[in-house]
């Protein structure tokens, strides 16, 4: 009797060799290429910042080389200085200012120090500063412009309207058109120096002063004479052809000027029987103080007898 069984085909397959595992292989062979393509990329990203770093350095060494070349050659010495709107300043002399004291070369001239130099002087009041390549110099000149007369010890001096200082009073100005200002601080240029913060404030006070009632009373400062700027709470004014000194105070010039203008009636009343009046007080609200010098009958300035002040209602 002939039995079929299946445990030889088990046997055989279990006896049978597994295929080779290729996939272990290939994993064995990424790896390597991998590494190979990073250490390669890292290769290259060090060269490309190597060439980077050359090219930098060799861009600092050119540059150092013409900087060297150009502070150190004779090609960039000043040679020449245009001076542009010199009138009261001479040009030859602010041209040795700047070649006494300053380097020769020309990239060495420190701009800023120049400038703040040539505008210590007198009438000079700003400058602009350029550099004309290889060795020239263009210096625009903003000189001072005189503003007002000041008396100082019964000398007539000029100053700006910042209340710089620039000289004496000379015709060649010109016809200045303003009042004298009488009252600041120092006896000459260098006491006036001294006192130039107070001299500044009051000149431009006073300066104030005049355009707010030429802004109401246009020409009407043309006839104003002198100006006492002795006090800021109290400016003064003397008017052409008359010998009182009008009392302003230090605010609303305009409106206590036409306060006056409009008692002309009564001032003139008063004249009939006053010669002179020392002062015209419009500082107060409700009231006009004029104070009298003299009596018309009176030549000698009172014999002794002080005249009372003189108060109108306004």
């Amino acid at each position: 009797m002939n039995i079929k069984t299946n445990k030889s085909k088990e046997v055989g397959r279990s006896r049978a060799v597994p295929p080779p595992d290729k996939s272990r292989p290939r994993k064995k062979t990424h790896q390597k290429v991998g590494k190979v393509s990073f250490t390669s990329r890292r290769c290259f990203s060090a060269l490309k910042t190597l060439g980077k770093l050359g090219s930098f350095l060799l861009l600092v060494a050119i540059v150092a080389s013409i900087f060297a070349y150009a502070y150190t050659s004779e090609r960039f010495n000043l040679r020449d200085i245009e001076f542009v709107g010199c009138s009261e300043t001479d040009p030859a002399y602010l041209e040795q200012i700047v070649k006494n004291i300053f380097p020769a070369n020309i990239l060495s001239i420190d701009l800023g120090k120049l400038k703040t130099r040539l505008e210590a002087e007198t009438w000079i009041k700003h400058v602009e500063i350029r550099r004309i390549l290889p060795s020239n110099l263009t210096i625009y000149v903003e000189e001072r412009v005189p503003t007002v007369i000041l008396e100082m010890q019964n000398e007539l001096m000029i100053a700006d309207s910042d209340g710089i200082l620039l000289g004496h009073y000379d015709p060649k100005f010109g016809k200045l058109d303003v009042p004298v200002f009488r009252g600041v601080l120092g006896e000459d240029k260098e006491s006036y120096l001294l006192h130039q913060e107070r001299n500044r404030a009051s000149i431009q006070q006073a300066l104030s002063m005049l355009s707010e009632i030429e802004s109401g009373l246009t020409g009407y400062t043309r006839g104003i004479s002198e100006v006492d700027i002795s006090d800021p709470k109290n400016l003064k004014i003397m008017l052409v052809n008359d010998t009182a000194e009008v009392y302003l105070g230090g605010e609303q010039y305009l409106d206590r000027l036409n306060t006056f203008l409009t008692n002309q009636d009564e001032y003139q009343k008063l004249k009939n029987q006053y010669v002179e009046f020392a002062s015209i007080d419009l500082r107060f609200k409700d009231q006009i103080i004029y104070r009298p010098r003299r009596l018309r009958s009176d030549s000698t300035t009172g014999n002794g007898q002080k005249l009372q002040d003189i108060r109108i209602d306004r």
